[in-house]
């Protein structure tokens, strides 16, 4: 599992969703705001999972995975290797 935080910025009228280390760079980068607050914190087995618990939480249309879902060719389960290419079954990359 994988934790991701969501960070919503007032600066740009913009909201993150990222794991910690990636709102890290940004705030490195200044890509997020110094008035940024965070939303909240979930862990999630792939970035589609992430994206649907995101859109739920933050009352936006269901999300829609990129691309047709596949089996994977590891362990059978459904994932999405035109999307983030991650199975929620056996591992980040079938």
């Amino acid at each position: 599992m994988t934790t991701y935080e969501a960070w919503e910025d007032p600066d740009d009228n913009s909201i993150l969703l990222a794991t910690p280390d990636e709102v890290a760079d940004h705030r490195a980068k200044t890509l997020l705001g110094p008035n940024a607050e965070l939303l909240y914190r979930f862990e999630a087995a792939t970035w589609e999972e992430a994206k649907a618990i995101h859109a739920l939480r933050m009352g936006w249309e269901p999300y829609r995975p990129m691309g047709t879902p596949a089996a994977c060719p590891r362990c059978g389960a459904t994932y999405y290797p035109d999307g983030s290419a991650e199975c929620w079954r056996c591992g980040r990359d079938p």
